[in-house]
């Protein structure tokens, strides 16, 4: 018979339980955060640019250099505009965004939980977990319960930001076929 003593007991009982899948729960390490080329970071933590060093090869993609050395400083110059556009952003904006790296963060209070509800990978080395959970916020279900519209807005925030720093960028306008703007004498 369902009592509320034994609906507090079995409420106890599977919170203790999920605590200790939690413990045991191995979350994926945040990858090592690149140097930031000299610039001093005003807004993003070095959690969030080792997340963003991961991410934005995979976000952009053939858009990078192929050389592998290049590519890296494409990815840390990308990560420096980043910084510098999101520091430039309105409080209520930095905030939503400081929301979104606690939700990539696999540290958020409990490692497994996020990670279920928002399908936050569990290897940052592996692109192709990264590109499906990409692909899961873009295509994400707007009337879902648990999610609602957050997981599109999160994913629009990352890419337009993300494509926004690196286009910036004078070193990818040759690769576009942009010749830079006008000189006006």
């Amino acid at each position: 018979m369902l009592t509320r003593r034994n609906l507090f007991k079995a409420s106890a009982v599977s919170g203790i339980t999920l605590l200790a899948f939690e413990s045991f729960h191995a979350s994926p390490e945040i990858p090592p955060a690149p140097d930031g080329l000299g610039h001093d970071f005003d807004f993003l933590t070095t959690e969030d640019r080792g997340i963003l060093s991961k991410l934005i090869p995979v976000i952009l993609a053939e858009a990078l250099p192929t050389s592998t050395q290049q590519r890296l400083l494409a990815v840390k110059e990308t990560i420096v505009g980043w910084d510098i556009a999101v520091s430039g952003l309105p409080a209520l904006t930095q905030t939503e965004i400081r929301k979104l790296f606690s939700v990539l963060d696999s540290n958020f209070i409990l490692s497994l939980t996020p990670s279920l509800l928002t399908g936050v990978p569990s290897a940052w080395d592996n692109p192709k977990e990264i590109d499906d959970f990409l692909n899961n916020w873009r295509f994400s279900d707007p009337k879902s319960i648990l999610t609602g519209n957050d997981l599109r807005v999160g994913y629009m925030g990352m890419v337009e930001l993300t494509v926004a720093s690196w286009y910036a960028n004078p070193r990818s306008w040759g690769f576009c076929g942009y010749a830079g703007p006008p000189v006006l004498f």
